[in-house]
């Protein structure tokens, strides 16, 4: 395994990728996404720039290129865009209906390193971008140019987004089985392997049995000696989860002795210590750089299964 790569996502997060291509525009309809856009009209020196520009299904490969596999992966259905600019500054806000809201959160929690401002349901702030889950909705804010004053205008933005979203959602139900130990924001909920390989790289095949029934979450360990990643996955019962638990371990690993008849394993990849363990329907692989932290990373990651 090699270490976290969210550089796709990240790029994408930051400046987006857009296209002149629109796929449906702004109609009052209370049913179009389109009507979530922040009206700014009466704050102050605001106005918008351009038409909204809405994107259904595959449409979104018009607007992203090479970023929207990692929408789908968590069930995207359709999404607006809006350009507005106060003074100099100049915002694209982008609003993403996904399939529920476990799976919003889901593609809100890839990248939860920043700062918090009291935005509900959930919110992170990082320079010049602003990300924000609630309910069934992803809404992305950016400017990718410097300017003055973008920290609370880009906020501004974002609570009058969020103020038209009237309900607040699930998050996704693996996440209460995180440890107490987990660090901070390091947690990422999946259902296919696309996510998971940009977080932390497994492999190209679906050695895991991914295919969007099966929760996944992921999350870091903190060690000494560098921090434990860990991926739990539930899956529909002990027999898939057995199953995935072998094969993983023989996709894996360069000479992996046989799991058969065995509940755990050990191995090395590269630098890495990982050991994989199934428990009921529960898959957890815990890598790191240090055999025994791995291990007790692992043993802290299995207690909420004990109790659950």
């Amino acid at each position: 395994m090699r270490k976290p790569i969210l550089t796709l996502f990240v790029f994408i997060a930051l400046f987006g990728i857009s296209c002149n291509k629109p796929a449906e525009k702004k109609d009052g309809g209370s049913d179009t996404i389109a009507n979530l856009m922040p009206d700014m009209a009466g704050e102050g020196q605001w106005k918008t720039e351009g038409e909204v520009r809405c994107y259904k299904g595959e449409e979104l490969f018009d607007y992203m290129n090479g970023g929207a596999e990692l929408y789908h992966a968590y069930g995207f259905k359709r999404a607006c865009v809006q350009d507005y600019k106060k003074g100099e500054n100049l915002y694209t806000a982008e609003i993403y209906e996904m399939e529920n809201s476990p799976k919003a959160f889901g593609i809100y929690s890839l990248d939860r390193q920043g700062e918090h401002p009291s935005i509900k349901q959930d919110a992170t702030y990082q320079e010049g971008s602003l990300n924000i889950w609630k309910d069934r909705y992803y809404i992305r804010i950016f400017i990718p140019q410097k300017g003055s004053n973008i920290k609370e205008e880009i906020q501004s933005l974002g609570e009058k987004a969020v103020s038209q979203i009237k309900n607040e959602g699930e998050m996704p139900s693996l996440v209460k089985l995180i440890p107490a130990g987990a660090k901070k924001d390091t947690a990422s909920s999946f259902w296919q392997m696309i996510p998971l390989n940009n977080i932390f790289f497994i492999s190209h095949e679906n050695l895991l049995n991914l295919t969007g029934d099966s929760e996944g979450v992921t999350f870091l360990f903190p060690a000494w000696k560098g921090d434990v990643r860990i991926i739990l996955i539930r899956y529909s019962d002990s027999k898939q989860a057995k199953d995935s638990f072998e094969k993983f371990i023989s996709g894996y690993f360069s000479q992996p002795s046989s799991p058969k008849g065995g509940d755990e394993y050990k191995g090395k990849k590269g630098e890495k210590m990982v050991i994989a363990k199934v428990k009921d329907n529960y898959l957890i692989l815990s890598a790191g750089a240090d055999e025994a932290e791995t291990n007790k990373a692992l043993l802290e990651s299995l207690k909420p299964l004990e109790v659950k």
